[in-house]
């Protein structure tokens, strides 16, 4: 009798995670949090130019966060790849609380003691209103899990502290390391994830 061998197959999610471009808060360094500022001119130049590049991959869904900013250059990437966008609340940009709308150095002056923990210990800053970042990637890893069973390559157009602690979790890095990722406006990473990796979380 031959013996019957049994294969298990994990199916494997490419993410691509685009930032997106610029607005004027980017350039005063302000803590845009929930702002629906539009892009500016650069920002709407950075979104086309990430459209071309994706233009030749086959991407199953384009989801977004429900931010003005990211949206405007989600649409611009969907134009030119020619997928519909989905709006999620899981990959919005973080909670900032009390420094929302504040630029770097108004927090620097009203918070200095939160500051400085926030420029060598991020993980470690808690204010009320304002997410941790381990709240913040508890958030995201869950938008991201329930969608993996359904496709295989997604672009999720977002902000930077979502990008940045997917990164980290991605690479089993600890986020006091958050600071040292730079993620400009339109940048696009790309990483594989297989489902057994949400268990090693």
């Amino acid at each position: 009798m031959h013996k019957i061998r049994m294969f298990i197959y994990q199916v494997l999610m490419n993410l691509i995670l685009v930032r997106h471009g610029e607005i004027f808060s980017n350039i005063k360094k302000i803590y845009a949090g929930k702002s629906q500022e539009s892009l500016t001119p650069e920002g709407i130049c950075q979104a086309e130019e990430v459209a071309e590049r994706l233009a030749s991959l086959k991407i199953d869904t384009i989801y977004t966060s429900p931010i003005q900013r990211a949206v405007q250059t989600a649409e611009i990437i969907s134009a030119k790849l020619g997928k519909d966008i989905i709006s999620d609340n899981a990959f919005r940009e973080m909670e900032m609380g009390p420094w929302e709308g504040l630029s770097e150095s108004d927090v620097a002056r009203l918070y200095p003691e939160e500051m400085n923990i926030w420029l060598t210990r991020p993980a470690e800053l808690s204010l009320p209103g304002r997410e941790t970042l381990k709240e913040l990637q508890e958030r995201v890893l869950n938008g991201i899990k329930i969608k993996e069973v359904t496709v295989n390559r997604v672009l999720i157009v977002t902000h930077v502290a979502v990008i940045r602690v997917i990164l980290l979790w991605h690479a089993g890095k600890n986020l006091n390391l958050y600071k040292t990722i730079n993620v400009p406006n339109a940048a696009v990473f790309n990483i594989d994830i297989t489902p057994d990796r949400f268990q090693k979380t």
